[in-house]
């Protein structure tokens, strides 16, 4: 494996025991590196698409930036103020837009907490469930993110997340000036209220943790394998050019294609092994060595087992 290889499974292998131990209610993983957004990295995509790139680092999102002739929209925050301000002085650097848009691709403390780093005019909108995420679940969940590490502690300080300026239920498209870009809530994936970006000139779709790079998704306790494969399929018609994930290297179009493969071996799978008198956790075991075999060049297949239970679950609902 390269070395990049070696770093990007490294964070990988942090991130699913983050989550892993988050979903369980325990402390996470020790010596978390400060999770700082890069200054000087950012990449451009397509003519109006940039990317502040995660550097492998556990809870730095890729950052998306979208600048048309009469706006720029920004795509996630980072962790804090202190990350939020990075983040400006990035889009400083491609843009002279004083109108600021900004969008969140779902409620955790990365991809929000950074915001009152923003120009006090900037617009934010999210989808109508996303807010409530934010307004039931983003307190504690900010709260518990502070008590990761020092570092983290500090970044969270005085990290107030405000309210939207607009909602949306499903779809909301932002003209920036010479491009269009479509907001996305289509189900509850990750988080119940997840949003997905699409740059329509550029066909750059910042996808959040809906779609990864050869890394299973985080799911969830709200998540589902039939309501995510449903807006896998609905992704699949924008047919992007170009993926950023929320975490790890941006791909292209074939991603959204591996990814619902992989819901739907598990999907004829589990069937299968119910019907054999297998238990959720025996299930879990062999599809996720099942899962290694047939993709050794995938990370995090830890997080297989977290969509056979799910199916399990569905199963024991709907005999």
């Amino acid at each position: 494996m390269t070395t990049n290889g070696l770093a990007r499974a490294g964070a990988a292998a942090a991130g699913v025991a983050l989550w892993s131990n988050i979903m369980a209610g325990q402390q996470p993983p020790q010596n978390l590196p400060d999770p700082i957004v890069r200054e000087n990295v950012t990449v451009k995509l397509a003519p109006h698409s940039y990317v502040i790139p995660d550097g492998n680092v556990v809870l730095v999102p890729n950052i998306g930036i979208v600048v048309g002739t009469g706006a720029t929209l920004v795509v996630d925050t980072g962790m804090g103020p202190r990350n939020g301000a990075a983040v400006m002085r990035e889009v400083g650097k491609v843009s002279r837009n004083s109108k600021i848009f900004l969008v969140t691709t779902h409620f955790h403390a990365e991809h929000v907490a950074g915001i009152s780093a923003f120009p006090a005019g900037t617009t934010y909108i999210i989808s109508r469930q996303q807010q409530k995420d934010l307004d039931e679940l983003g307190p504690d969940l900010t709260k518990r993110f502070a008590t990761f590490s020092p570092g983290i502690g500090e970044m969270l300080k005085d990290a107030p997340v405000r309210k939207a300026d607009v909602l949306f239920d499903r779809e909301y498209t932002i003209d920036l000036g010479g491009v269009a870009v479509k907001l996305l809530a289509l189900g509850s994936t990750h988080t119940p209220g997840d949003t997905v970006v699409f740059v329509e000139q550029d066909r750059v779709l910042y996808a959040g943790d809906v779609v990864m790079n050869k890394v299973p998704v985080a799911f969830g306790q709200t998540s589902s394998v039939p309501v995510w494969v449903n807006v896998l399929k609905q992704l699949e018609p924008l047919r992007p050019v170009a993926i950023v994930p929320a975490h790890g290297p941006v791909g292209d179009g074939s991603l959204i294609a591996q990814q619902r493969e992989v819901f739907e071996a598990l999907q004829g799978r589990v069937p299968q092994l119910k019907a054999q008198g297998k238990t959720a956790d025996d299930a879990a075991t062999m599809l996720t060595a099942e899962f290694q075999a047939k993709h050794p060049d995938w990370t995090a297949a830890n997080r297989i087992g977290g969509m056979v239970r799910s199916l399990y679950a569905d199963a024991s609902r709907n005999p």
